[in-house]
């Protein structure tokens, strides 16, 4: 297990006492609404796909996981799919997130971030976390850093982490820092991804990440597309152009160097705990590129 960290909550998750586990696994894992606005269907099959690649490649023995920012826990139940599906020792997912606000308003003005600042300041998103966290596969263990990854990530142990997942604060400086101290951690032959990779620095004019550092969202007006130009820049100047699918990116260590991270024959499995709306998406997705 990680150190102990100051300012940091480290604990191995369980489910909440009482009836709150009979409520949990009678009425599933919620990502309705604002649960479940932090993550896309599709990305989260090539989540799995990434799990998938790796117990091949490490010969089924138990993956360690570490993901930052897991907001209500979609990615974490995805990641926990995938280990109980295609990796036979399974493994363990870290999970480290403040569940505090963290977005810069005057930047970011529009009315989501206001909303999703309010649910983690009152406390909601976090226990909805711990309620989802309750539907995880019984032999995939879990736990919890609760605090800023810029104070955590810098006392974990290098090279530790077979596959390592940033999804936190969306901000140039943030995902500048968060792989900057990711990077270390990575295992020979791991790989290193994320989320809301949309477009890549070639693609777009990446200053506009240093003229505002902490814009969450922009718009590419050449391409018509919304993308997030922090974790572009970001990602264009520490790795360079990375192998990504529909925003999600994920790169493989091989000593000091970085390469392509190949998920051809890769299963597309779906996640099991899609909200309704989010599962026709991604069935009229997977119709359209004739997989289904």
């Amino acid at each position: 297990p990680a150190p102990a960290v100051p300012g940091a909550n480290i604990s191995t998750a369980t489910a909440p006492p009482g009836n709150d586990q009979g409520r949990a696994m009678t009425q599933g894992p919620t990502f309705e609404g604002l649960n479940g606005v932090t993550f896309n269907p599709v990305r989260l099959m090539f989540m799995m796909g990434a799990v998938w690649r790796l117990s091949l490649d490490r010969g089924g023995r138990p993956l360690e996981v570490l993901e930052i920012g897991s907001w209500a826990g979609a990615s974490a139940l995805t990641f926990g799919q995938a280990l109980a599906r295609h990796n036979p020792t399974k493994g363990r997912i870290t999970c480290i997130d403040p569940w505090q606000p963290f977005v810069d308003r005057s930047i970011n003005p529009a009315g989501i971030h206001a909303s999703m600042d309010d649910a983690l300041a009152d406390g909601t998103i976090f226990e909805t976390f711990r309620q989802n966290m309750t539907h995880l596969p019984a032999e995939v263990r879990h736990e919890v850093m609760r605090g800023f990854s810029d104070k955590i990530l810098p006392t974990l142990p290098r090279g530790s982490y077979d596959l390592i997942y940033i999804d936190g604060d969306h901000c140039y400086q943030a995902v500048h820092r968060d792989i900057s101290n990711a990077i270390h951690l990575v295992a020979d032959g791991g790989i290193l991804c994320g989320d809301d990779l949309e477009l890549q620095a070639h693609q777009v004019n990446a200053e506009i990440a240093r003229a505002n550092p902490s814009l969450d969202c922009a718009y590419a007006t050449h391409l018509q597309q919304l993308y997030h130009p922090g974790v572009t820049l970001a990602v264009g100047e520490l790795l360079g152009r990375v192998t990504a699918w529909e925003g999600f990116w994920a790169m493989r260590k091989r000593g000091t160097q970085w390469e392509a991270v190949s998920l051809e024959g890769m299963p597309f499995d779906i996640p099991a705990h899609l909200p309704p709306r989010a599962l026709i998406g991604l069935k009229t997705y997977l119709m359209k590129r004739g997989i289904m």
